[in-house]
């Protein structure tokens, strides 16, 4: 029966993180309000009520706001998961792990980066070109997240930092740990990638979050350490939110970067498992608790 518990256990902390995430833009809403009607009464002037909505619409939708309330929900969730991982699952987020101390990890880290962002541009591309509307509906979402336009500071360290040990924490951490309880490695980690792409709520970016998702649990499983995750997790949103996309408009310099990301990036997994040994842990209950 406990395997049962554990498997079931694996929806609870995506569901948690978007209760967190739909909890917090409540109050912030609320300041907005407030402040909306502040504004009214210091300038003394009639505003419809009408008036006061379309403010407030144009307020919460806004970069900033997007920007701190996703700070707010990342550094909810590092704390809250955190800590989850660390006492029900004995993770261990307070030792540096000695594997990403040995150069050659850390480098292999680094190389990984180019070719996943390679195979995520892939599966984008393949999927709007078979669903064009699915790619609709996520270029809205971006545009409405204020993401099509030039990045922030806030929203920088929330997409680069915050957002990755967040959601790290929450599927390589709490998730793959409990999945690892009922199933064996190679079906946790299937399933707590698919939890990461519904997590991401639009198919496009959940086909391929799930990709990455495989990637980043078998990474975080095979140096023995969330860290690694983390750490590839990071560079991989680094480089999506800082590389220009004009590279890509010229076929020449498109191709080279293709080629030479697949490159680095094959290299990359080889100097990782090199490195690196496989110590799949599954923490199964015993037969007397079936």
């Amino acid at each position: 029966m406990k395997k049962v518990g554990y498997f079931f256990l694996c929806f609870v902390p995506m569901i948690f993180s978007i209760s967190i995430q739909i909890f917090l833009s409540f109050p912030a809403t609320g300041i907005c309000m407030m402040a909306e009607f502040a504004k009214a009464l210091i300038s003394g002037n009639r505003i419809s009520i009408m008036e006061l909505y379309n403010n407030l619409m144009t307020a919460i939708t806004t970069n900033t706001f997007t920007s701190l309330v996703s700070i707010a929900f990342s550094l909810s969730c590092i704390f809250i998961f955190g800590f989850w991982y660390k006492q029900q699952f004995s993770g261990n987020i307070k030792e540096f792990p000695k594997n990403l101390k040995k150069p050659m990890v850390f480098l292999s880290i680094i190389f990984m980066v180019p070719g996943l962002q390679m195979l995520a541009s892939m599966v984008t591309s393949i999927t709007s070109a078979l669903f064009p509307k699915w790619m609709e509906f996520y270029e809205k979402l971006i545009e409405a997240a204020g993401l099509s336009t030039d990045i922030t500071f806030l929203m920088l360290i929330y997409a680069v930092l915050l957002g990755p040990i967040g959601e790290e924490l929450i599927f390589r951490g709490v998730t793959l740990a409990s999945a690892k309880r009922a199933l064996p490695f190679w079906a946790a980690n299937l399933f707590q990638a698919l939890l990461f792409g519904v997590f991401h709520m639009n198919v496009i970016q959940g086909i391929y979050a799930f990709f990455v998702g495989l990637f980043m649990g078998y990474v975080c499983e095979r140096g023995g350490s969330i860290y690694h995750s983390i750490l590839l997790h990071i560079l991989f949103n680094a480089w999506g939110t800082l590389l220009p996309t004009n590279i890509m408009s010229n076929p020449v310099s498109a191709g080279i970067l293709l080629i030479v990301s697949i490159f680095v990036g094959i290299a990359g997994f080889f100097m990782f498992r090199k490195n690196t040994t496989l110590h799949v842990v599954n923490i199964l209950p015993d037969s007397s608790d079936m």
